[in-house]
């Protein structure tokens, strides 16, 4: 009786560190998806011009990774010209684009449609065609405006380098310490100060199953920080810096030049 219960006993023990250890396994295969930003605030200086960031994190093993950074959108007014008599352009009206972030970075570990499809990226505003979907253009009358000046508007963000999409330039490396993940990203002098977000995406299966963001801050300080509250707060005083400071710089260069004996 007595052999009996205790080998009673060790079945129950046994079953229950087994059960345990399956427990722990499928928490180990999803790893916890971490993102951190370096650095956390970007100071703009005389000097600056641009800055290099570097998204890390962890993620799960199976999972494919998109990492964007953007700004809070806003609505921005631009200026539009066309050709008159098919010569001469000129200046024809103005178009109002909403909710429209300033900027719009985005990383992947690969091509994006191959990690989601269409339906999935435009819900989670996720590449130019979310952004196609996302953004609305009205004219100067509150009109809907034709869809061909959302690429004339994106041409526009990429030659300022704020729009940029990357493809498979999220790396990977798995290792005894969980999989980890990193993307270097060059983050361009043209974006205005501000908290941008840094937000990166889990998906499995063509289906998003994690998120996880962060932020960093890009303020000016120093001088620049001066001058930018002068020209807001006192625009005489600021108008007339500039002016002084013009002068002086034009009195330098040519002074320099009467030194050399000037052109010839």
């Amino acid at each position: 009786m007595k052999r009996t219960f205790m080998n009673a006993f060790r079945f129950f023990v046994t079953a229950a560190v087994v059960f345990c250890g399956l427990a722990v396994l499928p928490v180990s295969a999803a790893q916890a998806l971490t993102c951190s930003v370096t650095p956390d605030s970007i100071p703009i200086t005389f000097f600056y011009h641009g800055a290099q960031l570097s998204v890390t994190g962890q993620s799960a093993t199976a999972d494919d990774l998109i990492v964007t950074v953007t700004s809070e959108p806003i609505d921005t007014v631009l200026k539009y010209k066309e050709k008159v008599g098919g010569l001469v352009w000129m200046k024809k009206g103005t178009l109002e684009f909403k909710d429209a972030p300033r900027v719009y970075l985005l990383h992947s570990t690969a091509a994006l449609d191959r990690i989601l499809g269409l339906v999935e990226r435009n819900r989670n505003l996720l590449g130019y065609d979310g952004l196609r979907e996302h953004i609305r253009i009205e004219d100067s009358a509150g009109n809907p405006a034709e869809d061909r000046w959302f690429d004339e508007y994106l041409k526009f963000k990429k030659e300022e380098k704020v729009y940029d999409i990357q493809e498979g330039s999220v790396v990977r490396q798995h290792g005894i310490d969980g999989n980890t993940y990193q993307v270097a990203i060059d983050w361009p002098y043209q974006a205005p100060p501000g908290t941008y977000k840094v937000e990166v995406v889990a998906v499995r299966g063509g289906t998003v199953v994690d998120r996880v963001s962060t932020s960093f801050e890009v303020k000016s300080v120093g001088m620049i920080a001066a001058l930018s509250k002068m020209a807001f707060e006192q625009g005489g005083l600021y108008g007339i810096m500039a002016v002084v400071i013009a002068l002086l710089a034009g009195l330098a260069v040519g002074a320099i030049f009467k030194k050399g004996g000037g052109s010839h």
